[in-house]
């Protein structure tokens, strides 16, 4: 048995769980849908905190290149060489609500996206939301192998994708929070000299107002 086969097989089946329950299937379809939201909340909160304000706009920044460069030359890759294949729910008529065009089945981005975040934030030792988003990262990933909107390969290819853009986070890890680090000088530097301006003119236009008037 290929792995083709395999992979179509073990989607076929999980996918016939929710297939003829409706009831079911719309909870499932919340699941691969809306708990990828979790992550621009989670990245807001921790950037609001001066001590994973840096964490943050890091994880932001690795999040986009794993998302919009490592899973769409990844994808455009194998669909440019074995033309591959289109989503299962492809020819049930079921549609996505966000973000996947309905031919485009390989790599899960969802799942290379929430895989990465948990990875990072277990790096950066924010241990309770690492487990929070390991659970949404299985129930995501199971949830839409489930509801039709990947094959079981896809979501393991998504994986592998937020495996290599962890390590890419690793690596330039520390460049990156000495340049995050530089601007954040400058971004400072730039409002402390207009507060001192306003400041001097503001103190000037008080002096002026205490002067006596002269005849």
């Amino acid at each position: 048995m290929s792995l083709l086969t395999l992979d179509q097989n073990l989607t076929e089946s999980l996918y016939s769980l929710t297939r003829d329950n409706i009831g079911l299937q719309r909870v499932v379809y919340d699941v691969a849908t809306y708990l990828i939201f979790l992550l621009p909340i989670v990245l807001a909160l921790l950037f609001i905190k001066p001590n994973t304000r840096y964490m943050a706009a890091k994880m932001f920044g690795a999040t986009i290149v794993t998302w919009q460069v490592l899973s769409k030359l990844v994808g455009e890759f194998f669909y440019a060489q074995y033309g591959f294949r289109d989503r299962p729910f492809a020819f049930g008529g079921l549609k996505e609500l966000l973000f996947e065009q309905p031919q485009k089945s390989f790599p899960s981005d969802h799942a290379a996206v929430l895989l990465f975040v948990t990875l990072a934030l277990f790096y950066y030792r924010q241990k309770s939301w690492a487990w929070v988003f390991l659970v949404v990262t299985l129930l995501s990933s199971f949830a839409r192998v489930t509801v039709g909107f990947h094959w079981a390969g896809d979501i393991v290819g998504g994986w592998l994708i937020g495996v290599i853009g962890f390590g890419l986070l690793v690596i330039f890890d520390h460049p990156l929070q000495k340049l995050l680090e530089k601007i954040w000088v400058i971004v400072r530097g730039k409002n402390y000299t207009k507060q001192n301006m306003l400041g001097k003119s503001l103190a000037s236009d008080c002096e002026s107002s205490n002067e006596p008037e002269t005849s």
